[in-house]
C-alpha cells in the first residue's frame, strides 16, 4: 500500500467513524421530547435499514411502520425527555460496523415533573447503505432505574 492509499483509507475509515456517531446522536435528537413536543417519528425510522430493529427492553419492533408506531406512542405521558450519548466504542467490519454507546435519559410526566433517570447500554449494528450509515438494529440494556420508574412502569421493562 503506498502513503496515498493508507492515506486514503484512514481518511475513510475516521469518516466512516464520524458518520456513525453522527448517526447515534440524531437518534438521540429526534427521541427527544422538549416542551412536549417529541421529535420527528418519520425521521427517527428512516436512521434504520427498511428491515431495522429496535429493542427498548419493552419488545422488539422491526421496520420503519413499527418504529414509527413505537415512537408515536410510548411517549404520550412525558413532557419532557432528553437522551445523553456517551463513551462510544466502534468497530468497523467494511460496509458494516457494530458499536456499544452508554447513556443517561431523562424525563418528566404529565404527573410528575420531576426527573426520573435511567442509565442504558446501547448495542448497535450499523449498515452501509448507498445513502448513509443507518442502523441494522438497536437493543438497549438499562442498568440503572430511578425507583420512580419503577413505581411508575412496573412490569413494562423486562
Amino acid at each position: 500500500m503506498t502513503d496515498l492509499q493508507s492515506m486514503q483509507a484512514q481518511l475513510t475509515r475516521l469518516n466512516d467513524l464520524e458518520e456513525i456517531r453522527t448517526l447515534r446522536h440524531r437518534y438521540a435528537y429526534l427521541a427527544n421530547i422538549v416542551d412536549g413536543v417529541p421529535g420527528d417519528a418519520e425521521q427517527f425510522a428512516a436512521l434504520f435499514t427498511p428491515t431495522g430493529t429496535l429493542d427498548l427492553g419493552m419488545g422488539l419492533v422491526t421496520g420503519h411502520a413499527e418504529i414509527v408506531a413505537m415512537m408515536t406512542s410510548a411517549t404520550t405521558q412525558w413532557t419532557c425527555a432528553m437522551h445523553y450519548m456517551l463513551n462510544p466504542l466502534i468497530e468497523l467490519k467494511g460496509d458494516r460496523a457494530e458499536g456499544k454507546v452508554s447513556g443517561l435519559f431523562a424525563f418528566t410526566t404529565t404527573d410528575n415533573p420531576s426527573p426520573i433517570w435511567l442509565s442504558n447500554i446501547y448495542s448497535d449494528e450499523y449498515v452501509r447503505t448507498a445513502q448513509s450509515w443507518k442502523f441494522q438494529s438497536v437493543t438497549i440494556k438499562t442498568t440503572f432505574v430511578d425507583p420512580q420508574f419503577m413505581e411508575a412502569y412496573a412490569g413494562m421493562i423486562e
